[in-house]
């Protein structure tokens, strides 16, 4: 990394009174509040899936998952807005709301979509439905190709049956407009697994049709036999807002052989030099790795794109890879810089030493307790010809003897600042 760009993201870092990742970064205390009442069993869900949305347990003990697809926009870092398609579902949970057919509707009753989808957890042995349904587009140009088209859903990495693998047509029919398809499973493995439309997949993969589905073995923070204190998932993407609004308009990217990322994701977003930017990396709760000293974070790395190699590359630590492609690794070894190409998965453990949090990294200087996580391969921490705006998030190691308080201000009335603690 340069020393110019060493340089102002240290004066810019230091110099945030009020960092934007503060609200993100008491998520947890958040959540036990307002969970103070669940039952044991219901606790454990929430902490094993780090307060996601659930699926439904139907009347025979089965989940039930109720997927949605549609259109809309997502804002990127420069304040450019992207045509995407994707997966949605019902506002706060997976229920099934009936059939949606216009843009209202959707508006009413469905989460906007996002980019990637918001993950499913499973467990292993325990049956589940997964229906989807298609709403079609809503924003697409009125004699664009791309309205009326079908979707399905492929379960990437599950041994799974034809029936439900989710290639259209061997043997099932994809999922037509305003219809829907049932898929059931039944997992036999844990692991980190990833879900996506196999429709026309280049357009429709690249625009938006991917989520992460992480599979439990049980209750417990483990996995793989291993076990963790907090865990996150990084989904690397790319995305193309000229082969989209090329989909958007007529439906047909001209040239697909040319096809150009312009953008360069984790978990549908871009760092920046704003820091203060709500859709920048370092102000995601699921993308900025929060932890405390002497903790075991597990990381779901994934990656989905055309042809772009991410070389994820953290400063200040060494990754154990622990699986690969959900399949536990007979023997772990360990790396700095780990290359994910597209529908791959690699699980990793980071072992946070005991004086982290007052560590600063030599190569960033951000910052006791704050190192920077970026995409080695170069090309990927560039989006619309900017550096460095593309696949960038922080380790933020805090202290255990040092419980932060984000209420209280600071001798003379300054707001909080973690890099103050």
């Amino acid at each position: 990394m340069n020393l110019k760009l060493l340089g102002w993201m240290s004066a810019a870092l230091l110099s945030v009174a009020t960092y934007v990742a503060a609200p993100g970064a008491f998520a947890e205390e958040a959540k036990q509040a307002e969970t103070w009442n669940l039952s044991p069993e219901e606790q454990d869900l929430v902490n094993v899936t780090n307060g996601d949305v659930l699926g439904d347990r139907g009347k025979d003990g089965v989940w039930e998952f109720h997927l949605y697809t549609t259109d809309g926009y997502i804002e990127m870092t420069n304040g450019e807005l992207v045509w995407v398609f994707g997966y949605t579902h019902a506002k706060g949970s997976f229920k099934n709301v009936g059939e949606v057919t216009t843009k209202e509707q959707v508006e009413q009753l469905l989460e906007p979509v996002k980019v990637p989808s918001d993950p499913i957890h499973l467990f292993v042995g325990e049956k589940v439905r997964i229906t989807l349904h298609n709403t079609g587009m809503h924003c697409a140009a009125e004699h664009s190709g791309i309205n009326h088209v079908a979707h399905t859903i492929h379960f990437h990495g599950l041994d799974l049956t034809p029936a439900v693998d989710g290639v259209p047509s061997l043997p099932v029919d994809p999922v037509l407009e305003h219809t829907a398809f049932t898929y059931e499973l039944l997992p036999q493995y844990e692991g980190s697994f990833m879900g996506h439309c196999h429709v026309d997949s280049f357009n429709h993969i690249l625009a938006g049709m991917y989520f992460p589905i992480i599979i439990h073995q049980d209750r417990s923070k483990t996995a793989y036999g291993y076990k963790y204190d907090r865990d996150y998932t990084l989904f690397l993407s790319e995305l193309s807002s000229t082969a989209n609004e090329q989909l958007q308009e007529s439906g047909v990217v001209h040239g697909l052989q040319d096809w150009k990322a312009d953008y360069y994701l984790i978990n549908g977003r871009t760092f920046t030099d704003n820091l203060y930017h709500p859709r920048s990396v370092i102000n995601d709760p699921r993308s900025r790795i929060i932890a405390y000293e002497d903790e075991t974070v597990l990381l779901r790395l994934m990656a989905i794109g055309a042809d772009h190699v991410f070389a994820l590359h953290p400063h200040g630590y060494h990754m154990e890879v622990v699986a690969l492609d959900g399949r536990k690794l007979k023997s772990t070894y360990e790396k700095d810089t780990i290359c994910i190409a597209s529908g791959e998965r690699i699980d990793v453990l980071v072992k946070i030493p005991h004086f982290a949090s007052q560590r600063k990294c030599l190569s960033c200087n951000l910052g006791a307790g704050i190192t920077i996580m970026h995409d080695h391969n170069l090309r990927g921490m560039v989006s619309t010809g900017k550096y460095p705006m593309g696949a960038l998030t922080i380790f933020d190691v805090r202290s255990k003897s040092k419980a932060a308080q984000p209420d209280a201000p600071l001798k003379g009335g300054k707001s909080y600042n973690p890099l103050e603690h």
